[in-house]
């Protein structure tokens, strides 16, 4: 990660225009209960946490910059989401849609809640997961929009 992913500067931009960073290692033994805590038990990996600490988003293993930074939106997502900021969220979750990589079914998957969670209105919500379930119809987040409730 410190040798691609990192030094991006798409990756570093937004996080330095979105988040204060953290990162901590597992061989240093004063880190460890921040580990075990967190249950990170693989690294690398990235924990987005809201303002009081709380972890909402966990993303194991090296991802490749567009991918990375698509997991970082959809973390700040499920953080905004917490705090009832659906709007904000969308903005995130639709600038991670618009850019076609690995992360795109799990962004759709998290879009439809955002939109759910925006006006309790379930329209976009389905409309959001019949797109993810044409374009990546094998994808676990495809999977997990069924079963729907009889119209």
């Amino acid at each position: 990660m410190d040798t691609v992913t990192y030094p991006d500067p798409s990756v570093a931009d937004y996080i330095a225009n979105t988040f204060v960073p953290y990162e901590a290692s597992m061989s240093e033994q004063h880190n460890r209960s921040l580990f075990r805590a967190n249950h990170i038990i693989w690294t690398p990996s990235i924990g987005l946490a809201d303002r009081n600490g709380s972890v909402h988003y966990q993303s194991p293993g090296f991802l490749p910059p567009s991918d990375f930074l698509s997991a970082l939106r959809i973390g700040r997502a499920r953080c905004l989401i917490a705090w009832t900021r659906s709007a904000e969220a969308i903005k995130e979750l639709e600038s991670a849609v618009a850019v076609e990589n690995s992360m795109t079914p799990e962004a759709l998957f998290w879009l439809s809640t955002a939109y759910f969670f925006e006006r309790r209105d379930t329209t976009r919500m389905y409309q959001t997961w019949d797109k993810l379930v044409e374009q990546y119809p094998d994808s676990p987040w495809a999977h997990r929009t069924y079963p729907r409730p009889e119209a």
